[in-house]
Order: C-alpha cells, then structure tokens, then sequence
C-alpha cells in the first residue's frame, strides 16, 4: 500500500503509518484512563480495522457513550487527550454526538473523534490489542449500524459501502433489531432501499470518500466491482429473508 496520499476533498497528505501510530495512541491514553473508559463503546472503521482485519484504512475514531451522565467528564477527558496530539480545531457538544477535530500536523489529513450520544441498545465486549484492553461493539450491531450508516450517507462517504461489502462477504452476523427500530420498516424492505439506492448511484462516484483508503490493486477492483458485488451480496441476504 502507498503510505503516503493526498486527500483530493481538502489537498491534505495522509501518511498511513504516522496517522495509524497518532490513533492508536489516542485510543491507548482514553483505555488507560480509568475514569472514562468503563463509559465508552469503540465502534466502526477502525475498529474494525484493528480487531476484525478490516482491509481498508480508517482514518477516525468512532464511540458510544455508555452512561450519560458521565457527558462533561467525557468531554473533558477525552479534549485533554487530544490536545497532546496538535492543534484542536474543533471541539463541542452536537445534538447528537461529541465531537472533536485534530490536526496533528500542518497539510496532514485530520483525526475525526465521535462520540455518539444516542442510545440504539448495543452490545459491546473486552478485546485487546497492543496490551491495550478496550470496550469494542458487537460484529453483528457494527454491521448493523454500518448499513445505516451506508444508507444515510451514501454517495457521501462510500467507505461504508466497502465495510459492508465486507461484511457481508465474511458473512457476519448481522442485528436485525437495530437495523428494523432505526430504519422503522422491516428488515427486508430495508435491504431493499438499500439496493435500490445503490443502484441508482452514478458510478463514477464510487471512489468518493475510500479511494485514498485503498492500496492501487483494491482501488482498481472497486473502481469495476464494488457496487455490483455489493448489490449481489445484498441480494443474496434479502433472498435469505424470503425477500
């Protein structure tokens, strides 16, 4: 894989090694702080890149927030980490999230942190990784939110296209309750909306928000097969439902 891209969007540079080294040392200081990290849920890209072999890059870092009560403490927690990293361009309360933007270095690609404040009934579960013990979600409610998430955004950010393409291919479990009170239709008319929204997708925006995620082999093959193999594969779980 290349290591170092430009992000055409904003003409930043990503150097996947040092950018990788920044995320999980992020993810080191919040795990090691005991006063926050029993209320935090890791969740999407990168966490599937670290404990489910992901094969594309992820460049932000996605939590719940497990206990609402905890929002002040976790906000200012987790802004006193990132601040050892580089400039915090942003940090505030959302609506729905908290949020947080570093630029590590000038004309780098920055570091998105998420934290959703929404509770959608996931699970989550104790992994390690570099001695590091983390809450991480559950593979099938990741699947879940990620085709919500594919959905929403599509046409946006298609690197949820290619996480679940992914984990379709792999054959994860997926939550159907999730995805059927977020959606508010049922299972199968949701995988419907979905194909349907794929296949009315322009294809020469597949690459949108994944091309510099992917090495030149993978962008290539997405490039000619990502959207077909992803309605395929969408259509084989809906043909499953009896849809």
């Amino acid at each position: 894989m290349n290591v170092i891209k430009r992000v055409k969007d904003n003409f930043m540079l990503l150097n996947i090694p040092k950018h990788k080294n920044i995320l999980f040392q992020i993810l080191k200081d919040i795990y090691s702080d005991t006063s926050i990290s029993p209320f935090l849920g890791f969740k999407g890209g990168t966490a599937a890149y670290m404990f489910h072999d992901l094969s594309r890059f992820s460049v932000d870092l996605d939590f719940d927030l497990l206990n609402t009560d905890e929002e002040e403490n976790v906000f200012s927690r987790i802004e006193g980490i990132v601040k050892k990293y580089g400039q915090i361009k942003e940090s505030r309360i959302k609506r729905h999230n908290l949020f947080f933007l570093l630029s590590y270095e000038e004309k780098a690609q920055n570091i998105k942190v998420e934290i959703n404040r929404r509770s959608f009934g996931s699970e989550y579960e104790l992994k390690t990784s570099l001695g590091v013990s983390m809450l991480v979600m559950n593979r099938d409610d990741m699947f879940a939110h990620k085709l919500m998430a594919m959905y929403e955004r599509m046409g946006r950010s298609n690197r949820d296209i290619y996480d679940v393409w992914f984990f379709l291919k792999n054959n994860w479990p997926i939550n159907k309750k999730i995805v059927i009170n977020r959606s508010e239709v049922s299972f199968g008319n949701f995988l419907n909306k979905c194909i349907g929204k794929l296949e009315d997708m322009p294809e020469r925006s597949i690459l949108s928000g994944i091309g510099e995620l992917l090495d030149q082999k993978q962008k290539v093959w997405a490039k000619e097969h990502l959207k077909e193999d992803t309605i395929f594969l969408l259509r084989l779980l809906l043909d499953a439902e009896g849809g």
